[in-house]
């Protein structure tokens, strides 16, 4: 819960894209701090870090140490995760139990066409546009 209300998808998605702009900063200034460390000059080539965090090198982590971002990006490393997790857990628990929230949350957030949902949900041709148009009304 954030500020006492519930966290929505799209928050969470929100929370999941500041929090790797942060996790990009700080991996920029560790890079830094550890190219002027080393005895040739630096290139603006050698700073920029890669952003899609899937492979972030643990023993470069262990071998260039710096105490002052490890534990920053440490923290937004585990913040992205549980908020990754947080996401694929609520929407396997929307298509289990909330049929209509799933359906609004394929067509407002995903951005689905109706044919793709009813594919995604089983069921017949206009049943989710039939049944989304119900719930707005």
């Amino acid at each position: 819960m954030i500020n006492g209300k519930d966290l929505t998808i799209r928050e969470a998605k929100n929370l999941i894209k500041q929090y790797q702009n942060e996790l990009d900063v700080y991996l920029t200034q560790k890079n830094i701090n550890y190219l002027k460390t080393q005895p040739k000059a630096m290139q603006i080539k050698d700073i920029v870090v890669d952003s899609s965090h899937v492979n972030i090198d643990s023993f470069l982590n262990y071998v260039s140490k710096d105490e002052e971002y490890d534990s920053k990006i440490y923290g937004l490393l585990a913040s992205i995760y549980s908020y990754k997790s947080y996401i694929a857990k609520e929407i396997q628990r929307m298509s289990e139990f909330d049929e209509i929230g799933y359906i609004v949350y394929l067509k407002e957030d995903e951005r689905k066409s109706w044919r793709e949902i009813d594919k995604i949900l089983h069921h017949g041709e206009d049943y989710s546009r039939t049944k989304y148009k119900r719930y707005l009304s």
